[in-house]
């Protein structure tokens, strides 16, 4: 997914006619789209989607932080039907290629992809009619999927895209689409869909040229400044942490504000709300580099050995995962469903949901390992692979039992398969927070004077913490 770029234009578009009511196609691809995501993801929260007038002709502009994953995500929560931007490369993979030009996406060519210049003016012309049919198009500004918890600089293909089309599309608005995955690669993990305040085109260039924030002899100055206001509109929708190496400071961070809360009553139960308590904990750093920096560097450093430690004690440590999954917190089963006893007693259920998933999931790991996909691919091969492979053996599990033992045996066999498959992650999960918990308490008596430092050090970082919150809320007291 890209910046635009140049193919034939799509003759599926133009049956499709973007302002048009979604196809049967399309809405059949999305039935199936939100069903799978519905199960990998254990909650999608969408927020804003009142930015979405389905009047005005509309570009959806997303951060791109998890490959295919991401226009998954945006198709699924607008009613009309969306004409994608994909870089070329998909339109030549078997079946997907075949489905992109089904729903009248457009090609993408990329500089990257291609030696030399590329053509864009055909895509170009694909998305000003599109829009100048009222229609709605989806594309990434950033220009390349990446797997880091940051905005990266635009690409100018949007406000070139939209001040061409302006003039037939009068009201054309650009929507900015935060996508925040909290644990990105991981099965039943939280998403944070947030569509925000739509940029109208028209007014933002009125704007600017009244401030003089436009050279009227330089034509791409609208293009640059357009661009530059969009990448301001992302940073407000998305998780934004400049520096990579600061990821991991701030998961670390997030764990220990999120004990501070916890104590308070104010843990942040949704994605929305760990979104935005991430996002301002971001904040609260780059507040405290510019006005503190010596006090910075000294929390970094402690926060980083803390993490550290963790990390040699078995207790995690290295992840940048902005979500508590119920694992690494000393020793005890936090965030576990079934206790010892309800472990053993749901035992026959845990068992059966593995024995009708192993045979799928073990095929899945094993793709894993052999492809190796990258981070930010992961979370695709995870959902289109295990969508096609349970998917396939449920399948044949219930004609099995069709065959075997008749019509109403199949229904309850078929109606049990997926119930059963979730319940068993989650059995198995609780599994690995109670064995973690015994051998973590079995390494405290081995090491119990360095967990005494650790916990005792936790101590100490809540507390500075908790202070510096004070110290920051008393700047900003719009914070909360």
């Amino acid at each position: 997914m890209d910046e635009v770029g140049t193919i034939e234009p799509s003759r599926a578009l133009e049956q499709v006619g973007s302002g048009a009511e979604p196809t049967q196609l399309y809405r059949a691809l999305r039935m199936v789209t939100r069903a799978a995501l519905g199960l990998f993801y254990r909650h999608v929260q969408v927020t804003g989607l009142e930015s979405l007038d389905p009047a005005v002709p509309t570009i959806l502009a997303a951060t791109h932080p998890n490959s295919i994953v991401d226009p998954l995500l945006v198709g699924m929560s607008e009613q009309r039907q969306v004409t994608f931007c994909a870089r070329d490369g998909l339109f030549r993979v078997p079946v997907f290629g075949t489905l992109l030009r089904a729903v009248g996406a457009v090609a993408i060519r990329r500089r990257s992809d291609h030696a030399g210049a590329v053509d864009n003016d055909a895509a170009f012309a694909e998305c000003r009619a599109a829009l100048a049919r009222g229609g709605v198009i989806s594309i990434f500004p950033e220009g390349k999927t990446h797997g880091h918890l940051r905005v990266e600089p635009m690409k100018t293909g949007v406000a070139r895209i939209a001040i061409d089309a302006l003039p037939a599309a009068p009201d054309l608005v650009i929507v900015p689409v935060g996508l925040n995955y909290l644990v990105r690669e991981a099965f039943r993990s939280d998403v944070h869909v947030a569509f925000g305040e739509p940029l109208r085109v028209g007014a933002v260039l009125a704007e600017l040229a009244a401030r003089g924030a436009l050279d009227g002899d330089d034509p791409r100055a609208a293009v640059r400044a357009l661009t530059e206001r969009l990448g301001e509109a992302l940073r407000a929708q998305a998780i934004h942490i400049e520096r990579e190496e600061d990821e991991r400071l701030i998961a670390q961070v997030t764990a220990l504000i999120v004990d501070i809360r916890e104590a308070e009553g104010l843990e942040s139960q949704t994605p929305a709300d760990r979104t935005a308590l991430v996002r301002r904990i971001v904040d609260a750093y780059r507040w405290l580099e510019e006005h503190d920096p010596v006090r910075c560097a000294r929390l970094r450093e402690r926060v980083m050995h803390y993490a550290d430690e963790r990390r040699r004690l078995g207790l995690g440590g290295l992840g940048t995962a902005l979500q508590k999954r119920g694992e690494r917190r000393w020793g005890r089963e936090d965030r576990s469903i079934f206790g010892p006893f309800a472990l053993i007693f749901s035992a026959p259920f845990g068992l059966a949901g593995i024995a009708v998933a192993i045979v799928p999931y073990a095929v899945l790991r094993l793709i894993l390992l052999l492809s190796r996909p990258t981070s930010y691919r992961v979370a695709l091969t995870k959902l289109l692979g295990g969508t096609a492979l349970f998917g396939a053996w449920f399948a044949l599990l219930t004609w099995s039992t069709l065959k075997l033992a008749g019509f109403w045996p199949a229904v309850a066999v078929g109606a049990s398969l997926v119930p059963l498959a979730v319940f068993a992650h989650r059995y198995v999960i609780d599994l690995r927070l109670h064995r973690f918990a015994v051998r973590t308490n079995l390494r405290k008596l081995v090491a119990r004077r360095r967990f005494l430092r650790l916990k005792f050090e936790r101590r100490r970082l809540t507390r500075e913490l908790a202070s510096l919150r004070t110290l920051y809320l008393g700047q900003r007291p719009h914070q909360s």
